[in-house]
């Protein structure tokens, strides 16, 4: 009896390190960075991690990128609520697609918290869907505001939401393949 619990203990022990072997893998910034589109802003975004993104895991990595993205998205949507604050009505028509896009009942916002909750419980493959929409709904937002001139400030806070989302979905791209 006392042989077959050391044997089920030894087996134990194995699946959990090699559990943990998986999500704790390391993925050097520079790899992450040259799939980016632009590699600087990525490295610049995943060095701003308190402490540096040397020898850090995907899962901390992807856990700092969807707390970046959350931030920055709640940041983008009070500066789309400040500038459709105006009297002039044009000017506020020409923030409600990418306000549309960032909080309505399925947007950006929306589907950050889904992926958010897919990350937690290890479905990556689902969290890869909701990083894809949340990038849709970006994209579109940042094409709304290029088909009239609108707040400079604006279109850099969408650029960065839609850079992060393509960092993020890198990190998923790795966290899929168990690297």
């Amino acid at each position: 009896m006392t042989q077959h619990s050391s044997l089920l203990l030894v087996l134990l022990i194995l699946c959990v390190a090699s559990f943990n072997s998986i999500s704790a893998k390391v993925v050097d910034v520079d790899v992450i960075c040259n799939e980016a589109s632009n590699p600087s802003y990525c490295s610049y975004l995943l060095n701003s991690k308190p402490g540096g993104a040397k020898g850090v895991d995907l899962v901390h990595l992807a856990e700092y990128i969807l707390d970046v993205l959350d931030h920055n998205m709640q940041d983008t949507y009070k500066l789309i609520t400040q500038l459709q604050s105006g009297d002039n009505i044009t000017i506020v028509n020409y923030y409600i697609p990418c306000s549309s896009d960032l909080v309505q009942a399925d947007s950006a916002i929306v589907r950050l918290g889904a992926a958010k909750l897919d990350f937690q419980v290890k479905h990556y493959q689902a969290m890869a869907k909701d990083t894809a929409d949340v990038m849709k709904y970006i994209l579109e937002c940042s094409n709304s505001l290029k088909q009239n001139e609108t707040s400079p400030l604006l279109a850099k806070y969408v650029d960065h939401l839609q850079q992060g989302v393509q960092v993020l979905q890198i990190i998923t791209k790795y966290l899929i393949a168990g690297k």
